[in-house]
């Protein structure tokens, strides 16, 4: 009985601890890699690809002049299923490396999360037609997908994106249960019998989530791994997101895994490794940690190098602390037992023509960023300038702390105590943790408030006012931060903030008609306000009733220029939920403006809807006032909903030539008849006169137009001089 339980543990430690080998049936049946759904998501006719303007602003998405027409300017899609990523391919196009994309979510389609950049990659991976494509964005739950693309207007840059296809993920579906039972189970039996199931490695090794822990489904591998000599390590960014859990972190790791393989059409994930925030490594492509599996992550120099991710966009945002020593550990232990020095240079063969000619030979150093490499951001605009740090404390010289990161968000506040931007907050990010000082200063210098702690990241609320509650004056100040360790002091950092407690308003606004009739006879069916405002700022235009309540909301909230925009109203209001045709009456275009800065304006138009008067027509349509008796004169009509004093004036190229007082008529159906002449008898010769028709009643004055033509010119024939024709035959005069 003991001899069998002795050789049953035996046979499970073999099990558990072949390297290289597959895991044994019993775990293999227990442990199921946690479901990954894909759903590829076709933009019909393509992408629009907007230009850049000067100030790097660019064509709004989904409001683009050109969004009617193929290519889209904008597309919403419905992916008809729950995702928490987002991928994009494309064909590959010309100048790929000037184009961004821009990506949206929503869970409802009608709220969206704020735009997400995602700069437009090239396929890394030798084999297969060449694409370009997106890193997958994590997009937190949603299921609606709005993409655009923009460009720096470069010559050569691609006008549009062609045979667009939308990639969206869900890996979370039972995903965080399924991995903590996967990573619980191996756990508890890797535990009972002694041994560790962690990536096995030389001391000093950090610890390395294997494939099998966060869920790697291995029917998705094509081929085998091949090996070549590590040289060097190519630092990346996922550009995906770094609003995650740790909890979410498999989730992402499966969704990049599967977006690699089964849509991109690589052989396994690209990285060898990769990192999230919060420091946990992962491992990536199959074929042995220690061991020089060649990835798929840097297009022409993948032979020879390691690549290794932060799970994270970090364009904009700095690499957490917890990150940065994850990765650095990780590469001082993965190039000691490849025998490279952190701080030494490799030479590597160009395999693919992109950044650098085919064959070419380049040299860079042992760890290095993406862009290096190829055409691109990664890994990120502020990851990248700390790659020298990164380097030395890989080598063993640790480095005094650095301020990766300062940021005052919104930049430009107004403490006002209206509750919208009332303050603004100073993040701080550092590369290992340290005491930090942060010192609001006036344009002078002078320092106003000072706040202090300790840690490797900091957010400091400031309200605008020192310590006392006192506020401070319109204007620009400066944000000074200081950090120090052990190891010695950062250079400090800065950044600009400012308040702003003006409100905008318009430079100029004012409606046409200033009376309309939405009534259908195609005269003044419309109205419309033009504004323009004096500076930068969103604006949204609404409906109010003469009583102060808002009818209905025209527009929500856009971001303005100062140039001219206008807004239509036909005449409806909303009421449960539907549009319904307003009543007569008094209404007030509302133009709301509101500043980054968060103050706020509202100006009124008034306009007035009046259906007194309406259908003008002329019968005939067209005169000839010549005295033959055939259309000397036409009926110019209109109805009354009212009784009302009505005049009608006839003019030409502007100018009043007749005027007709009919004086005071009932509601309906009414006519004058005009003979063509002016008012002082002379008849008009040919032209398109106008006419209109001005009613004034209880409800006010109201006009309406139409047109006629006046043609006193005859029709001439033209035929051949002569003709001629044989007996008994016919001719045809032309």
């Amino acid at each position: 009985m003991n001899r069998a339980l002795i050789c049953f543990a035996a046979a499970a430690i073999a099990c558990l601890v072949a390297v290289g080998a597959p895991p044994c049936a019993a775990a293999s049946e227990s442990i199921q890699a946690p479901p990954v759904r894909l759903r590829v998501l076709h933009v019909a006719g393509g992408l629009h690809v907007a230009r850049q303007v000067a100030g790097g602003a660019q064509a709004q998405p989904g409001v683009d002049q050109r969004a009617a027409r193929r290519p889209n300017a904008a597309a919403t899609l419905d992916a008809g299923l729950r995702f928490t990523m987002v991928g994009v391919l494309c064909d590959v196009p010309p100048a790929p490396d000037d184009v961004t994309l821009r990506l949206r979510t929503s869970a409802d389609g009608r709220s969206w999360s704020p735009w997400r950049r995602a700069p437009l990659e090239l396929a890394a991976e030798v084999g297969g037609p060449p694409r370009a494509f997106i890193e997958p964005v994590w997009t937190g739950t949603a299921r609606y997908v709005q993409v655009a693309a923009t460009a720096a207007g470069a010559e050569g840059s691609p006008a549009a994106l062609r045979n667009v296809r939308v990639v969206a993920i869900d890996s979370t579906d039972d995903g965080a249960t399924a991995a903590r039972a996967a990573g619980a189970e191996l756990r508890v039996g890797v535990g009972a019998a002694g041994v560790s199931f962690a990536a096995p490695a030389a001391a000093g090794a950090p610890e390395i989530v294997t494939r099998r822990e966060w869920g790697a489904d291995e029917s998705w591998r094509s081929g085998s791994p091949d090996y070549a000599r590590v040289k060097m390590v190519f630092i990346h960014h996922t550009a995906s997101g770094n609003t995650y859990t740790a909890a979410e972190a498999p989730a992402i790791m499966r969704a990049i895994y599967a977006y690699h393989t089964r849509s991109l059409g690589w052989s396994d994930i690209a990285y060898n490794f990769l990192v999230d925030r919060f420091g946990t490594i992962y491992e990536g492509r199959y074929g042995g940690i220690r061991r020089g599996v060649v990835g798929a992550q840097t297009l022409g120099f993948n032979t020879g190098s390691s690549g290794v991710s932060v799970i994270g966009n970090f364009a904009a945002d700095a690499p957490p602390a917890a990150a940065l020593a994850a990765l650095e550990k990780l590469l001082a232990w993965k190039l000691r037992i490849h025998h490279l020095k952190p701080m030494g240079t490799a030479r590597l063969t160009c395999s693919a023509s992109e950044k650098y000619a085919y064959g070419a030979k380049v040299t860079f150093p042992v760890i290095a960023g993406h862009r290096q490499a190829n055409h691109t951001e990664c890994p990120g605009n502020i990851f990248y300038p700390l790659l020298p740090t990164v380097r030395l404390e890989a080598a063993g010289r640790p480095q005094a702390p650095i301020i990766a990161l300062v940021r005052a968000s919104p930049a430009r506040f107004s403490p006002n105590g209206d509750g919208m931007v009332d303050k603004t907050d100073l993040s701080l990010s550092l590369t290992k943790k340290a005491s930090w000082n942060v010192q609001l200063r006036d344009a002078g210098g002078k320092r106003l408030v000072s706040h202090s702690g300790e840690g490797a990241f900091a957010e400091v609320t400031w309200p605008g006012a020192d310590a006392n509650g006192r506020a401070f004056a319109d204007g620009v100040y400066t944000a000074v931060v200081f950090a120090s360790s052990e190891l010695g002091k950062a250079s400090p950092k800065t950044v600009k903030v400012t308040i702003d407690t003006v409100p905008p308003h318009l430079a100029s606004a004012n409606v046409h008609p200033g009376t309309f009739s939405p009534n259908g006879d195609g005269s003044s069916d419309t109205v419309r306000v033009r504004y323009v405002p004096a500076e930068q700022c969103a604006t949204r235009v609404a409906i109010v009733a003469a009583n102060g309540k808002v009818r209905r909301q025209l527009t929500s909230w856009r971001s303005q220029s100062t140039a001219a925009r206008s807004v239509t109203w036909d005449g409806k209001v909303s009421s449960d939920g539907k549009l319904v045709a307003a009543a007569e009456g008094e209404y007030t275009f509302s133009v709301e403006c509101r500043d980054v800065a968060g103050n706020a304006s509202r100006q009124g138009i008034k306009v007035a809807l009046d259906c007194t008067l309406g259908f003008p027509s002329a019968t005939p349509g067209t005169l000839s006032p010549n005295g033959d008796g055939a259309k000397d004169s036409t009926m110019l009509g209109f109805t009354l909903t009212r009784s009302a004093t009505v005049r009608i004036a006839v003019k030409v190229d502007g100018k009043t030539v007749r005027s007709l007082k009919l004086g005071a008529l009932g509601a309906g159906s009414h006519a004058a008849e005009w003979d063509g002449a002016t008012g002082a008898g002379v008849p008009l010769t040919s032209c398109r006169p106008t006419f209109t028709v001005t009613a004034e009643s209880s409800s006010g004055v109201s006009s309406a137009a139409g047109a006629l033509v006046v043609d006193l010119s005859p029709p001439t024939l033209s035929a051949a001089a002569t003709q001629s024709v044989s007996p008994g035959k016919t001719a045809r005069l032309t």
